[in-house]
């Protein structure tokens, strides 16, 4: 399986042939650093946000008490535990989504926003995205299932699904089909590169 050529940044020639990149550059600038910092926020309030759910029962015990009126007031030490290690565990993939989306605009951020590299970085984060939601739902009834594993079978819950996954879904395979179309793009002006 031969690597993907890395394309550079479409700040060399073509760029200073055309002023519509350089401002496009400028125009998307403070959005690119707005989105670097906003999925690095995000990935470390999303993981301080598990790590502070799980470690107040108190607070597990009334969301799941409101959400699925299930009593998980006898849940073990173990059952918090295991439940936070499969938290964490999806976590882990949303990070790499955030990784993923801050190369997206640190390379926009320096030019390429239509380079190869680009489209293939703003792909990944769009499938393993997508990835993610299924594995969030699947987790979600994991997580049930063992803060509630006390309980008789007949008081117990499985997983459900939330209108948000469908819009995330939705969400992702845009993004999935505009990585598409930029990379056809980035691929085509290479080509056309080569002939000037």
């Amino acid at each position: 399986m031969t690597r993907p050529r890395r394309m550079q940044p479409m700040t060399d020639a073509v760029a200073f042939q055309d002023p519509r990149f350089s401002a496009l550059r400028v125009r998307i600038g403070w959005i690119c650093q707005t989105v670097r910092a906003l999925v690095i926020v995000f990935a470390g309030a999303d993981l301080l946000a598990i790590l502070t759910f799980w470690a107040d029962h108190g607070k597990v015990e009334r969301h799941y008490r409101e959400l699925l009126q299930i009593d998980v007031s006898g849940a073990s030490q173990s059952q918090y535990a295991t439940a936070t290690a499969l938290s964490l565990f999806v976590w882990v993939f949303a990070a790499v989504i955030s990784f993923c989306l801050w190369r997206v605009f640190s390379l926009y951020r320096e030019g390429g926003v239509f380079s190869a590299e680009a489209a293939l970085w703003l792909r990944r984060a769009g499938v393993i995205g997508l990835f993610t939601v299924l594995l969030d739902v699947v987790m979600r009834s994991a997580i049930i299932l063992t803060i509630a594993s006390h309980l008789p079978p007949g008081q117990n819950h499985h997983g459900y699904i939330r209108l948000e996954d469908l819009l995330n879904v939705i969400f992702l395979l845009v993004l999935i089909a505009i990585a598409h179309i930029f990379k056809t793009a980035a691929d085509i002006a290479g080509e056309h590169a080569q002939f000037v």
